[in-house]
């Protein structure tokens, strides 16, 4: 470089760069910033690159602060600078030389003699040379044949000049000048497993347009059962199979075979993180696996990569991807866009499709991965967290929808999480369950374990209601607000576990202003009857079912004992207390009250009619009556519905319209496999259920879970990870009857919410508690040990063990 020192600079400062024949990545660089004439930099200063003095006066730092500059801009423009004085003084002794970096568009070409010539990133007027070479000798087709070629034969073939002669000579000079011992050896490269290399995808931006060109072929002959950016998929491809094919030449086999050798050197240097290596670092390969990174090394990533992508773009292209995108530039329409280039808006939308289906290929972060972060993170403001990013776009908007595009998601999909529109009556359902204020947690594990919703879309959804007027939100939790009366009387006695006299409950719901209406402090009004929440457990007194733990009845002998009573007695009505005090020796102990619960609400399933007008509790018998045909309603009724249906809606065609008696049938139907609950209170038939899931997938996700331990799995873990895998947003019920339905086959155990490979020692997740919970240490510690004996998700696990410490509090 002592030429280049010797050069006074200064004397090319007002020669217009547009007057240089430069290397495509510094034509590159110049086209950006003059994309980014007329926007502000960092200090509020406006800038314009003409001349050669405007390169070596602009600092890179200056220039890095810039809306939409990343690191590869700056890397190119300090290096530009670096040459410039080599450039200038070539061009001064020999101005019409021909120098190395007309041969390159870019520095960084690596190649050695067995490589192919299409793999070789030639300035136009080689590739050119190129074409001629091919029109003239045969079997050109590495760089080593190109260093063969004899000078003097070449030049005396047909329409071969001095100028492509002296193009020829210094291409053979610097292609000579190649380590000779630079060519590739087949050494055996320890590949990752199968597994990891399923999860890798080639990156666009680091293959040549041979490569690409490879690939797209490829596709084509594959169609949708190939996908060929796998890298597993691409090192076992058939090529026996290929070559015995139409178009699958010699030449596109070594190319292949090329393609598929560059991808084992690449995989031998790949450390062990593999998912946070091809994050952090741009290369060939993208993993799919899900990795939570850091959101201001994303915001970066991201700019890198779509300067990355923009540059190997013609300039009608970027121009038509920025203007579409509104990134750094004005958004404008397909009319606009059409209008400068004289073509239609149709071309400009197919263009526009292409760049935008390429463009994800060559992002570093895969879409389903950074749509798992962007998802996780959405409960804040994403503008914040991306804030170089955002500044690139002139409206919240766009910035939105390129985000989507990233994460091939559909439109609106992150205003429908950030927007999240949530049924008040799914919050109240959970407010008539809990004392208030309920811990935020429960509430949002809730809503992501029983309804499907995201973390973020969980939170979302609350601070829209707390907007609306609907919830009260405090740092210590939710509180309710204009409840209904029933509603009410259920989160009033969700603070009692002995239960209260209504008088009291009524003056409590007007004192807290719990209801919406204010309730008779009198009587006994709406709100007491018909509640699935509550039960009369003494008389004028309520209780919170919440409070009753039916599992420790055997429900079944109960009326059973009752039904052999009938039939001892020789009656078809009786009073139930009088059977309860005649036959209270010959059972097991039960509470009367809770016996009338039992057989107000399960009676009529066996044949038993309860009354309990007028103060007398009478129950009936009516042996016509049969359980089939309940079930068979119910079948009818879910199967003529469009829609799934909820408890209550399905109660409303029984004979009964009892809510209880429909939980009732919904659970045998589902026993059967006849009926799936979709969320907690909402059912189908399994026909419905599963039409629109790609079950194989799912499927797939939960076997990977089952086989990775002998553990006992709590079925929301495969709501977690099939939702995160897949990009879903289903509630855990239906993975776990999918699984149900399925249980024999699979050779699996279940008892309740909780499966194994092996058979479970505890009939639910209660149980667990009982046995293994400690009332005297912390939640956060019991939730610890919950998680040490079996796989559950933090919400689950947070729920079991709040809900475990207020029964056994109650039970002292």
């Amino acid at each position: 470089m002592s030429e280049n020192t010797e050069i006074n600079i200064s004397e090319y400062y007002h020669v217009s760069l547009t007057s240089l024949t430069l290397p495509d990545n510094y034509e590159k660089l110049i086209k950006r910033i003059r994309v980014l004439n007329g926007f502000n930099n960092y200090l509020g200063e406006k800038f314009i690159v003409e001349t050669v003095g405007d390169i070596v006066e602009l600092e890179p730092y200056q220039f890095s602060k810039c809306q939409g500059v990343g690191k590869l801009y700056v890397d190119t423009l300090i290096e530009f600078k670096k040459v410039l004085p080599f450039i200038l003084n070539k061009l001064k002794q020999e101005p019409n030389s021909i120098f190395e970096e007309d041969i390159f568009k870019s520095f960084d070409n690596c190649y050695n003699l067995a490589t192919p010539i299409d793999q070789l990133s030639l300035f136009p007027r080689y590739q050119k040379l190129i074409k001629r070479i091919s029109a003239v000798i045969d079997n050109i087709e590495t760089v080593q044949d190109i260093i063969n070629i004899d000078i003097h034969v070449f030049s005396k073939l047909p329409a071969v000049g001095k100028l492509y002669v002296e193009l020829l000579l210094n291409l053979q000079s610097v292609l000579s000048a190649t380590d000779t011992n630079n060519n590739e050896i087949t050494v055996k490269i320890e590949l990752p497993n199968q597994e990891v290399l399923s999860k890798l995808y080639v990156n666009y931006s680091f293959l040549s347009k041979a490569e690409i060109k490879l690939l797209k072929k490829l596709k084509k002959y594959y169609g949708k059962n190939g996908d060929v950016c796998n890298v597993n998929m691409l090192l076992n491809l058939d090529k026996v199979d290929l070559a015995k094919q139409i178009g699958f030449g010699a030449s596109f086999l070594i190319s292949l075979s090329n393609l598929q050798n560059k991808i084992r050197n690449e995989l031998g240097a790949l450390p062990e993180n593999i998912a946070e290596h091809t994050i952090k670092q741009r290369g060939l390969f993208i993993s799919r696996e899900i990795a939570f990174v850091e959101f201001n090394e994303i915001d970066n990533i991201l700019i890198e990569d779509v300067e990355g992508y923009l540059w190997k773009l013609d300039e009608m292209e970027i121009d038509i991807a920025l203007s579409r995108w509104g990134f750094n530039q004005k958004n404008e329409t397909l009319e606009e866009v059409g209008g400068r280039y004289g073509c239609t808006r149709e071309r400009v939308r197919q263009l526009e499709k292409l760049i935008n289906t390429n463009f994800h290929l060559s992002l570093r972060i895969q879409p389903k991965v950074l749509w798992a972060n962007i998802r996780e993170k959405m409960t804040e403001n994403l503008i914040a967290l991306l804030p170089n990013l955002a500044q690139c776009f002139e409206s919240d908007n766009l910035f939105y929808a390129f985000i989507e595009l990233c994460c091939q998601v559909k439109k609106n999909s992150i205003c429908e999480i950030m927007f999240t529109t949530i049924d008040i009556k799914i919050i109240n359902s959970i407010i008539c369950n809990n004392p208030s204020p309920i811990a935020h947690e429960i509430v949002i594990g809730e809503l992501m374990s029983s309804y499907g919703y995201s973390k973020a879309a969980a939170i979302n959804g609350i601070k829209q209601l707390v907007e609306n007027g609907k919830l009260e939100a405090t740092e210590q939790g939710i509180y309710p607000k204009k409840l209904g009366r029933a509603q009410a009387v259920a989160h009033t006695l969700a603070f009692y576990p002995a239960g209260l006299p209504w008088k009291d409950i009524a003056r409590i719901v007007n004192k807290k202003c719990y209801s919406s209406t204010k309730m008779d402090e009198t009587r006994s009004t709406h709100g007491f009857n018909d509640s699935e929440y509550i039960y009369l457990c003494g008389k004028g007194t309520y209780r919170n079912l919440i409070f009753l733990d039916l599992e420790q009845f055997n429900v079944p002998e109960i009326m059973q004992h009752l039904f052999d009573y009938f039939k001892q007695k020789q009656v078809s009505v009786l009073h139930l207390h009088d059977y309860f005090f005649q036959s209270k020796a010959n059972r097991s102990e039960i509470e009367y009250f809770t016996l009338r619960h039992l057989v107000r609400e399960y009676g009529e399933n066996y044949g038993l009619y309860f009354k309990g007008k007028s103060g007398t509790d009478s129950v009936s018998l009516n042996s016509d009556v049969k359980l089939i045909t309940q079930t068979d309603v119910i079948m009818k009724v879910l199967n003529e519905s469009k829609v799934a249906m909820t408890k209550q809606e399905i109660a409303e065609r029984l004979k009964s319209k009892s809510v209880c008696h429909a939980h009732f049938y919904i659970n045998t139907l589902m026993e059967e496999g006849k009926v799936v609950r979709v969320d907690p209170v909402v059912y189908t038939t399994t026909e419905k259920a599963f039409v629109n899931m790609d079950t194989k997938a799912i499927m797939e996700v939960i076997r990977d879970i089952m086989s990775s331990s002998n553990i006992i799995v709590e079925s929301d873990v495969f709501r977690e990870y099939v939702n995160m895998e897949l990009n879903l947003s289903y509630s855990k019920y239906i993975y776990a009857s999918l699984v149900k339905i399925q249980i024999k086959e699979l050779a699996w155990y279940r008892n309740s919410s909780l499966f194994s490979k092996e058979s479970i020692p505890y009939k639910n997740l209660m149980e667990f508690c009982k046995q293994l919970c400690n009332p005297n240490i912390s939640n956060n510690e019991n939730i610890k040990i919950l998680q040490q004996a079996l796989w559950i998700t933090d919400a689950v696990a947070i729920k079991a063990v709040y809900q475990w410490k207020r029964g056994s509090s109650e039970s002292v």
